[in-house]
């Protein structure tokens, strides 16, 4: 007869890797989030983070490019990503996508003033905090939420699939037109060259990751196109991990 324990605190993603995969399906609605962690998502969002949470017990170890990438249409519909670094490259696309940020342009210094340790792209066009280019931001962006479970040194690189020119930037605590928001920037200004930032993340701490399409058009942004996402890291035990589960059934 099987016999189910049930976890009444928070576990990290760590622990949950090293046990044994788990024989039987388990559903979503075994799946029980802290009232307060589940009163900032929507009800969609709160559904599909019970399955994501439900097919990784159930499917252990599983492709975290395959199952759980889950970026939005701007940050509020974006949830967490999860699963061991490197992770990725995972392949989406802003088409279709609307244009939610869209940061003041300057051409002469590095603007972002968010308090994350950042840095953007050393290619010469990209200063320490990452220049923010006329047209940065004026296009269709596809938003990505990530907390680590370690303090640990990401490496984030966005690689447009294409001859697009596309940015990277990194926002923390919110997404937002204001610089304050803005951690740093990647954007070469030329199409088809990968972006890449580095970021110091603090354990526990969310941060956004935001693809972000160049765009001419006026006043409607144009479609932009496909990329590929990918996140590695340096740390002990660094993983990309989901927010804290009230409970939980294995074997």
């Amino acid at each position: 007869m099987r016999r189910t324990n049930w976890w009444m605190i928070g576990v990290s993603l760590a622990f949950i890797m090293g046990q044994h995969a788990i024989a039987h399906a388990m559903t979503a609605d075994e799946v029980k989030v802290k009232p307060a962690i589940a009163d900032t998502m929507t009800p969609e969002e709160l559904a599909v983070y019970k399955e994501r949470v439900a097919a990784y017990f159930t499917q252990h170890p599983p492709n975290p490019s395959i199952i759980f990438n889950s970026p939005g249409d701007g940050c509020t519909a974006a949830t967490h990503e999860f699963g061991a670094l490197p992770y990725g490259p995972i392949a989406d696309t802003t088409v279709g996508a609307t244009d939610n940020f869209d940061l003041p342009p300057d051409i002469t210094a590095p603007t972002c003033t968010a308090a994350p340790t950042c840095t953007g792209g050393v290619d010469g066009s990209s200063g320490p905090r990452g220049a923010i280019f006329s047209g940065t931001g004026t296009g269709p962006d596809r938003a990505w939420k990530i907390r680590t479970n370690a303090n640990c040194t990401l490496t984030i690189t966005m690689d447009p699939t294409g001859s697009l020119d596309l940015a990277l930037i990194v926002y923390h605590p919110a997404c937002s037109s204001s610089l304050s928001d803005c951690a740093c920037v990647d954007d070469t200004g030329v199409g088809g060259v990968a972006e890449s930032i580095t970021l110091d993340a603090v354990a526990g701490t969310d941060y956004f990751i935001v693809v972000d399409a160049y765009s001419p058009g006026v006043p409607t942004p144009g479609p932009s196109g496909p990329y590929t996402l990918q996140v590695t890291g340096t740390g002990p035990g660094c993983a990309l991990v989901p927010v804290e589960l009230q409970r939980f059934s294995v074997e």
